[in-house]
This record gives structure tokens, sequence and C-alpha cells, in this order.
């Protein structure tokens, strides 16, 4: 009897053994992975299917499609299944076939890897241009290495083949996010896919009949699929040949046929399964148009709403190098060579109406961006030329009071218009017309404020700065909303950073914050010790990593607000002190990467921190590398370089006309003095620390030439009157 139950016992435990890891097994779900090149979402949203789908489930986002050294097609495929940015420039190092009898032993000879059913039959080429070319260090292929190592099997289906002069021309650079790191794919069919089709863009067209009977087939036997449709592609690439009426009638066509496909490729998914549909790059007149992130869809579950990660910190907005590292996250793997991040799922109802209405500000934003950017540095540019030039011919002006009044007024634009560009989205608008038309009203009406409020001039542009840095300090806290859609702040279209305070704010926070502290300080309002704490705070706000996240303005603010600290208390500056105050730059990174590390947050420090312990110390040689490059390329193209060497030309001027100015400056103004010296030591910092240093210190030395002018011409012309 007991062996009967004993019998009994194991058997109900064998069978919840197995249904329990059947379950989880499943759990998992499948991936399949379809890929719409050159479409926008606004299309996507034309096809039934895909709309009805989108109407109960499914989390959009707007991605990123920049790659390494340029952004085309290829770079941005390249990137996903890197998992950062990748190049491959050249399109005859990308050459997946079918495996033959004639290819498997070149193949292995050049590889040193047996074939699989699909290879880059130049793989060898795509690594050394990445490797010779890269700069960020990404491993083409890490997605399907990491399928394969963990014996998950991947299948490619389609092509974006087309036939030009008689030639076939081939494109089946969705490989490149699925392939391992030899160029191999388990499975598919990229060869025997199409059919001929006169109707169609370059006389064929995907046969969806066909690829309907594979997707089941290899859904079957892979556990993660990746489909190019094609047709989309096509279509753009032969649009020039096309009238309005013959180019309207294709896409009908083609829209038509995938509505098809994908009614087929929901009804069969299971509950577990996730599907991402995407365009990997932009069409030809989007990208024209800066119209320059491409639509994503990820369906998982039942709910519906928005994308994002820990790459941008912000909702709707993704990049491509996140998508190789979510479909791993959805096996449960991760790959250290991936810095991207996976996708976080934030609900909301309205994920269309959401999506465009960003989309709207994002590209009006980019398109007027360089003109307003341009009239500001060069408003200010041109007022302190002018300034200077007035002063020095004073003598010779009539009604010069009045023309150096009106002047003054003119060079605080250059005060005003930093917190206008901060402030004015709060209004929200979306056009270009009426976002130029915000910063207008925005710096009309902080103007006739300040000028209200307070008639001196030295205490007039205190109110601005301290504004501007209180501003930028709370936006830090609360997630630097305004900084992600300020004119004068980053780009998600440019994709050099999403989140935390900007390079041109970096600048600006170190010498609104100096130059506000100082003026209190000179008119006694408030004690010294309170700058200390004052600046601790605004250090800790605009650059840890959980809201400014800054790794240049960590060291540069540190830098700098200790600097100002020492020469208020009057410390003796020498070699030892200039020694301490590099080391406490460097204490500061390093306590902030520790908490990034710890709390999890994943900002661009604990990203470089992770990178260095991966690749050693040669990841801070190319990453310094990388910033000397930029800041050479910016020195000779940047409009901000103009603010610089007008900076250099006034104080020049003031240094010799009249003779010690300086002095008499630091007499009257003993702390708003000391307040220059340490900006400009904090330029000089940001300079070598910072990418896009040489704008940073731009915007942090018109907080020491503003000043100064206006100092100057009151000095010069209404205290002469006065004596």
């Amino acid at each position: 009897m007991n062996k009967k139950i004993v019998s009994l016992l194991a058997s109900i435990l064998l069978v919840l053994v197995s249904v329990t890891g059947y379950s989880f097994a499943d759990e998992k779900g499948k991936v399949i992975f379809i890929d719409m090149n050159r479409t926008n979402l606004i299309n996507m949203l034309k096809i039934p299917s895909l709309e009805n789908e989108l109407s109960t489930r499914g989390y959009i986002g707007l991605m990123n499609i920049r790659g390494d050294k340029g952004t085309d097609d290829r770079r941005s495929f390249a990137s996903m299944g890197a998992g950062g940015r990748a190049s491959v420039s050249t399109e005859m190092n990308i050459n997946f076939e079918e495996i033959n009898e004639d290819a498997k032993a070149s193949f292995k000879a050049t590889t040193g890897k047996s074939p699989k059913k699909i290879n880059n039959q130049t793989i060898n080429k795509s690594i050394n241009e990445n490797v010779d070319n890269g700069q960020y260090g990404s491993v083409l292929g890490s997605l399907g290495q990491t399928l394969s190592e963990n014996k998950l099997k991947v299948a490619l289906l389609g092509n974006a083949d087309i036939i030009e002069n008689g030639e076939l021309v081939k494109n089946r650079d969705l490989g490149l996010v699925c392939m391992d790191q030899y160029g191999r794919i388990d499975a598919g069919n990229i060869d025997n896919i199409n059919t001929k089709n006169s109707s169609m863009p370059f006389g064929i067209q995907t046969d969806y009949d066909k690829l309907i009977k594979e997707t089941k087939e290899n859904y079957k036997n892979s556990d993660a699929l990746f489909i190019e449709l094609g047709d989309t592609n096509r279509l753009d690439l032969y649009k020039s040949y096309l009238n309005d009426h013959t180019f309207a009638s294709m896409k009908k066509s083609i829209y038509k046929n995938i509505d098809k496909y994908l009614k087929e490729v929901f009804e069969m998914v299971g509950e577990n399964d996730t599907v991402y549909i995407t365009s990997g790059f932009p069409s030809d007149i989007d990208y024209k148009n800066r119209r320059r992130l491409s639509p994503i869809i990820k369906f998982k579950g039942n709910n519906k709403g928005l994308l994002s990660s820990s790459t941008t910190r912000r909702d709707g907005i993704v990049a491509n190098l996140d998508v190789g590292v979510d479909i791993l996250n959805e096996f449960g793997l991760t790959n250290d060579d991936m810095v991207g991040k996976n996708y976080e799922l934030v609900n909301k109802e309205d994920n269309t109406g959401y999506i465009l209405d960003e989309y709207e500000k994002i590209v009006s934003i980019s398109s007027i961006r360089s003109t307003i950017i341009n009239g500001f540095v060069g408003i200010v540019s041109a007022s302190w030329v002018i300034a200077m030039a007035l002063v020095l011919f004073r003598d010779r002006i009539s009604h010069k009071e009045k023309v150096f009044n009106l002047l003054k007024e003119f060079i605080k634009l250059g005060f005003i218009l930093p917190i206008s560009f901060l402030i004015a989205p709060v209004l929200n608008l979306k056009t270009p017309e009426f976002i130029s038309s915000g910063i207008i009203l925005t710096t009309l009406v902080l103007y006739i404020i300040g000028r209200k409020v307070l008639k001196d001039d030295v205490k007039h542009m205190a109110f601005f700065s301290i504004i501007t840095i209180l501003v930028i300090a709370f936006d830090s806290i609360f997630g630097t909303y305004l900084m992600k859609s300020s004119i004068m702040s980053y780009d998600a279209i440019i994709g050099a950073r999403y989140y935390g305070m900007g390079n041109e704010y970096q600048g600006i926070a170190i010498g609104s914050a100096i130059f506000g502290l100082a003026v209190l300080l000179d008119y006694k309002k408030i004690p010294k010790w309170a700058v200390a704490v004052l600046s601790l705070i605004i250090l800790i706000t605009t650059a840890s990593p959980a809201m400014g996240a800054n790794v240049g303005a960590a060291i540069s603010e540190c830098v700098a607000y200790l600097l100002l600290v020492l020469l208020i208390f009057d410390v003796k500056l020498d070699l030892k002190k200039v020694i301490l105050l590099g080391m406490a730059a460097v204490g500061v990174v390093v306590v902030f990467a520790a908490i990034d590390i710890i709390s999890g947050s994943e900002s661009h420090l604990s990203g470089f921190v992770k990178q260095i312990m991966l690749n050693g110390p040669s990841e801070i040689v190319q990453t310094f590398g990388r910033k000397i490059q930029m800041n050479l390329k910016l020195a000779q193209t940047s409009v901000w370089v103009n603010i610089l060497l007008a900076g250099v030309g006034i104080i020049g001027v003031l240094i010799f006309r009249p003779t010690r100015h300086f002095r008499l400056i630091a007499d009257k103004y003993p702390f708003i003095f000391k307040g220059f010296i340490a900006t400009m030591v904090g330029c000089v910092v940001t300079l070598l620390v910072n990418d896009s240093g040489i704008i940073a210190a731009a915007t942090a030395s018109i907080y020491i030439l503003i000043p100064l002018i206006i100092i100057s011409i009151n000095m010069m012309i209404f205290d002469n009157k006065k004596s």
C-alpha cells in the first residue's frame, strides 16, 4: 500500500515538474521583428490591421537612427544588432547569401567557422571597417551571437532587392540586426521570396503568399524571426520615377498586401510572443524635411502606451541601439558589449496622438534651431563688438548717454534669451512660427518685469542670472522637461544627448550661478558661507546622474564653485590648492558614479564606468580622443567660436584702454571680479573635459563679458560724467 502511495505521489510530482517546465519555457514566447523600411508612423497607421491592433494594445516609440560616423540604413540596422553605434559604410561589404556548396569552403576559409543557412560572405570586411573606422567600440552581431550561444534559433525572411539596368542589386541589410559575430543566421529565405510584377517598383514585389507560408513554418522552428517586407523600401527608392497618381496607386497596392500579411501574423502569434514593427530608416522625403526619427512599435501583452529607455529617459523616444538589447531582454539575456538599454513600457491610452504631437514639436524645434541660435550668437557677438568700438570712440559720439543707455539694454539680451529659451516650452507651442513668437513674448515679459523691479544695471543682470540658475536647478530636479524642449538644448533627432542638462546650459549654469552669488555678496544680501551651501546644492542638482546628469558639468562646476569659495574667503592659492581642486573634481565624479551604479539609474556616467571595466583604460583614451576630435571640429564649424573670439578681443582692449581698468573694477566690485576669475577657470576646464567644450565655454563666458562691458560703460561714460 505504501509503495502504491509513493508511486502515485512521484507520478504527480513528475507531472507538476513537467507542466511547470513547459509553462516556464512558454512564458518567454517568441520574437517576431518586422521591418517596413522607409515608412513613417502616419503611413503605418493607414494599414487597417495595424491600426486595429493599435486601437487595443501596443507601445509606440520614435527611434533615433544615428550610426557611427554617419547616418544611413545600413548603419542603423548594424547599430540595432550591435547594441551600440556601428560603422558599415560601404554596400560592397554587406553580402548576405543563402549557403551553397561553392560558398561553404570559402566562408570557412575566411572566417574559420562553419557556415549556417544564411551568411554574410564579406563579414570580415564589415568587421574590419567597423574596427578601423568606428569610434564607439561596438561589436557587430552581438544580438545574434548571444541568441546563438544560448541555443536560440534565428531566422531571416525577405529582402529589399531591386532590379537596375537589368541587373539584380541586392539589399539584405536586415541581416545586420540578427546575424551573429561571424555573419551567420540559422534559417530563413532571402533569395527566393520575390515575384515579378511590372506594376510595382523596379518590376518586382514581395511574394506575400510565400512570405505568409514561410513565416508560419519558420515561426514553428525558430525562437526569433526577422522579416524584411521590402516593398516599402523599393517604393521610396522608385518615387522619383513616378508621378503623384502612380505613386499613390503603388502605395495603395503595397499597403493592401502588407495589411493581409500583418493580419496573418497577429492571428498566428501566441499571447506570450513579442512582435516588433519598425522602419529601420525614414523615407527620403522625411529625412530631407528633418523628420529623422523612425517609428518602432512593440506588441506585448494587452496594454497600450509608449516606449522609453534609460538611454533616453524620455517617453516615446528611444534609440536604435536599444533594439537588440530589448530583444535579448525578452529571452532574459544580456550582453556586456551592448550599451543600449531595454525598453520601459509606459502606459498611455492616447499613445498615437501623444507621439504625433511630440514629433511635431521636435521637428519644429529642430528645423529652426540653428537659425535662432545663430541669431542669438550674432546678437551677443555684434553687441559686444559695437559696444567696444563705441567705448573707444566715445568722445566723438553726440548724445552718448542715450546711445549707451540703449546699447546696455541691447547687450542684456545675452542674459535674457537663455532663460527665455528655457521657459518658452511651458507654452507648449508646436509650429516654428508659434515657437519663435513664444520666445519673443517670453523675452519681452522677462525684460519688463526685470526693469520694473530693478533699476540698477548690476542688480538687473543679477536678477536674470538668479532666475536662470533657479529654473535650471528646479528643472533638473523634476526631470528636465524644459531642457528637453528648449531650442538651445539637445536635439533627439541628432541624438548626441537625450536627457539631463545640455552642454549649452552647462556653461550657463556655471556663469549664471557664480555671477548671481557674487552680486548678492557684493550687495551684502547673503553671508559667505551661504555661497558654499548654495554652490553644493546647484552642483548636486545640475550634475548628479539622477538629475542634471552631465559629467562635464560635475567636473567644471566643482572646480569653478570651489575656486569661488576659496577666493571669497581670501584663501591663498598655491600649487597644493590647485592639485586639491583637481582631486575634488575627480572625487565628485567618483561619488556620482558610485551613486549611479548603486541606484541603477544607468546614466552616461555609469555607462562610461562599465565600459572602462569591460575594455580597460583604453576606453578613457578613446572617449577623450572623441571629445578632442569633436572640439576641433566645432572650432572650425561652430558659430559659438565667435563669442569666444569676441570675448578675447574685448578683454584685450580693456587691458590697455584705459590703463588699470581691471584694478578699478576689482576695487569697486571685489566679489564680482572674483566671480569673473572663477568663471574663467570654469570655461577652461569645461573646454578640456567636454566633447562640446567650446559651446559650454562660450555660454559661460557670456556671464563674464556682458557684466564686464556694462560695468565698463557705466564707469567710463556715466561715472565720469557725474565726477
